[in-house]
This record gives C-alpha cells, sequence and structure tokens, in this order.
C-alpha cells in the first residue's frame, strides 16, 4: 500500500524531501525497526533501496502513515514517555471551524486537504510530545504542514486575522482532546510537565510557522515592481 502524502496546494519542499534509515524511521513510528521492516515487506510502509542494498523512507510519508494509524486502521504505536494517553489521542472531530464566516469560500479540495493535514499534524504531535528531548524531525514536519495550512488560507481568500482565529480554534480542540484522553490527568509530576512544555513549544513553533505561510504566499501574490528610472540634468 503506497501512502501519499502532499496537499493539494503548494507546499515548502525541502522539509519534505527528508531521507531516513530504518533505525530512525522505525524511532520516529514509536516501533522496533524487526516491526517497520516487517511492514514495509508487507507493502504497508513505502521505501527506496540505496545502491547498496540500504532501506530510506521519507518523512513525509512515514507522517502519512501515522495518520493512517490514528484512523483507526491499526493501533499498534507506543510512546515514549508515560503520558500514554496521547497514544489514544484521535484527531479532534469538532473544532468549529464550518461555523466560522468564511468556511463557506473554501472549496471542497482545500478542505479535505486541510482535515488530512489536520490528522497529519495530530500523530506528528503524538511522536514529538511524548518524547523526553529531540525530535527536530517531528517539529520540522509539523512546521512545513502549518505553513502550507497558511499558504492554503491566503490563496483561499482569508484574512491574516481569519487564519489566526482557525488556528486558536484548531489548538483548543487539539489541547481539548489531549484532556480528555487522559493525558495530563492526575498530579503533575515531572513527565506531565516535560509533555506539556513539549506539546507548547510544537503549538507555538506551529503558530510562527501557519503566519510565515500565509506572509510568504501573500509576498509573491504581490505585483512585481520596478524602480523608477532617475532623470539627470
Amino acid at each position: 500500500m503506497h501512502i501519499k502524502n502532499e496537499l493539494t496546494v503548494p507546499a515548502p519542499q525541502p522539509p519534505n524531501t527528508y531521507w531516513l534509515d530504518l533505525s530512525a524511521a522505525a524511532d520516529y513510528l514509536g516501533v522496533h525497526f524487526t516491526t517497520l521492516r516487517r511492514w514495509t515487506d508487507d507493502g504497508k510502509v513505502p521505501c527506496i533501496r540505496t545502491p547498496g542494498g540500504r532501506r530510506r523512507y521519507r518523512l513525509a510519508e512515514l507522517t502519512a502513515f501515522l495518520a493512517s494509524l490514528q484512523q483507526g486502521a491499526t493501533r499498534t504505536l507506543a510512546p515514549a514517555l508515560p503520558g500514554a494517553g496521547l497514544a489514544r489521542l484521535l484527531p479532534p472531530k469538532h473544532i468549529g471551524l464550518s461555523g466560522e464566516p468564511w468556511y463557506g469560500r473554501l472549496d471542497e479540495n482545500t478542505r479535505a486537504a486541510m482535515r488530512s493535514g489536520g490528522q497529519q499534524l495530530m500523530a506528528v504531535l503524538m511522536q514529538y510530545a511524548t518524547r523526553s528531548n529531540g525530535g527536530e524531525a517531528f517539529l520540522a514536519e509539523g512546521q512545513r504542514l502549518a505553513g502550507a495550512y497558511g499558504t492554503a488560507c491566503h490563496r483561499s481568500g482569508l484574512s491574516l486575522i481569519e487564519m489566526l482565529r482557525a488556528f486558536l480554534l484548531v489548538r483548543r480542540s487539539i489541547n481539548d482532546s489531549v484532556h480528555q484522553a487522559g493525558a495530563l490527568a492526575g498530579v503533575p509530576d515531572a513527565d506531565t510537565w516535560r509533555l506539556y512544555e513539549r506539546m507548547t513549544t510544537f503549538l507555538d513553533a506551529l503558530l510562527i510557522a501557519t503566519v510565515a505561510g500565509f506572509e510568504d504566499a501573500r509576498t509573491r501574490a504581490l505585483p512585481a515592481t520596478h524602480p523608477t528610472p532617475s532623470h539627470s540634468a
């Protein structure tokens, strides 16, 4: 099964081309490398082979695979921290975006792309937040997806304020889902605070990336300006 991970709107490409070896890809998914090798042999996770026969996995396709697991196809991931509630975390179903005045201006392709991207973001968030440290690849992939959101919002005619309102609705929905999953339940301890801090770091980075994607699209949409030639006396 080949899983393709791309939005219907253009997205910044460099992070999307990250390739991981078998060990790093297994760590990304939170499984043993023998499990990933079996999934690959079964055609569930795509990879390429180097001239030396080594397996290489594209980060974007691993993220899409995580999203498919979260949709209920398979439940085999194990978090790296005691915040096990995140392993049960599903993409929020009732964000409230459909009630926003601008929602009707989005075509169905854009809505579908945003839903898919949102599911992928939840998968990446889970992998980043449940690690005690590191995880820069997850953060970079989240920023890539968020940048694509910003670009899509601008090209759909949303204002910056409307886009920020949408982001805050999504963020609130994610926070609600985490609490409902029980990931932050109980008396706060070191692991709980670490989980909270990493979630906050991730979501803050997404906000900045979303605005950056919006601003980049707005800049590229501006008409080209040419300097006025000077006339010497």
